[in-house]
C-alpha cells in the first residue's frame, strides 16, 4: 500500500534487499554480540533500523526503496537476534525454551498488532510515509529505555562492589 501511495510499481525489491541484508548482517553482528556484548549491537542496530524507516518514509523510486530496505534490514537483522540472544543469556538454562517461546510470541504479537496500529495511524496522519517517520520515535524509545537500563545496572553493580 505504501508503494501505491509513493508511486512505486514493484515493491518486491524492498523484500529482496531487506532479506539479503538480514542474511549478511545476522552472522556478523552475532560475532560482535558474542565478543563485545549486546550494547555493541543494539545501539548501532537501532540507529540503522530508525534510519531505514526514515529513508523508507521518503522513498519514491524503486532504488530509494531498495536503499531504505538495505538500511532497515541491516538494523533489524542486528536488533532482533541480539534481543533474542540477550533474553536467552539472562534466563536460567531450565527456562530457556519458555523464554524463546515467549520472545517469539511477543515478537509476532508486536508485528501483527503494530502493523494494524500503524495502518490506522497512517489513515489518521494521512500517509504511510508520515506514519513511518513517526514510528522512528519507537526506535528512539528503545534507545532511551536500553540506555536507562544500562545506567541503572552499572550503578547497581558499582554499589554492590563498594559494599
Amino acid at each position: 500500500m505504501f508503494g501505491k501511495e509513493a508511486g512505486i510499481g514493484n515493491v518486491g525489491w524492498f523484500f529482496v534487499c531487506n532479506a539479503v541484508m538480514l542474511l549478511i548482517t545476522r552472522p556478523l553482528t552475532g560475532l560482535v554480540y558474542d565478543r563485545k556484548g549486546p550494547a555493541w549491537v543494539l545501539f548501532p542496530g537501532a540507529f540503522f533500523t530508525g534510519a531505514g524507516l526514515w529513508l523508507l518514509s521518503y522513498a519514491h523510486t524503486a532504488s530509494s526503496l531498495a536503499a531504505a530496505a538495505a538500511v532497515f534490514g541491516a538494523g533489524f537483522g542486528s536488533v532482533q537476534p541480539a534481543l533474542l540472544a540477550w533474553t536467552i543469556d539472562r534466563t536460567a538454562p531450565s527456562r530457556r525454551g519458555a523464554a524463546n517461546g515467549t520472545f517469539y510470541s511477543a515478537n509476532d504479537l508486536g508485528i501483527g498488532t503494530g502493523s494494524m496500529l500503524l495502518g490506522a495511524f497512517a489513515s489518521l496522519v494521512g500517509s504511510y510515509g508520515a506514519a513511518y517517520r513517526w514510528s522512528v520515535l519507537l526506535i528512539i524509545l528503545l534507545i532511551v529505555i536500553y540506555s536507562v537500563y544500562l545506567l541503572l545496572t552499572r550503578r547497581k553493580s558499582t554499589q554492590l562492589k563498594a559494599a
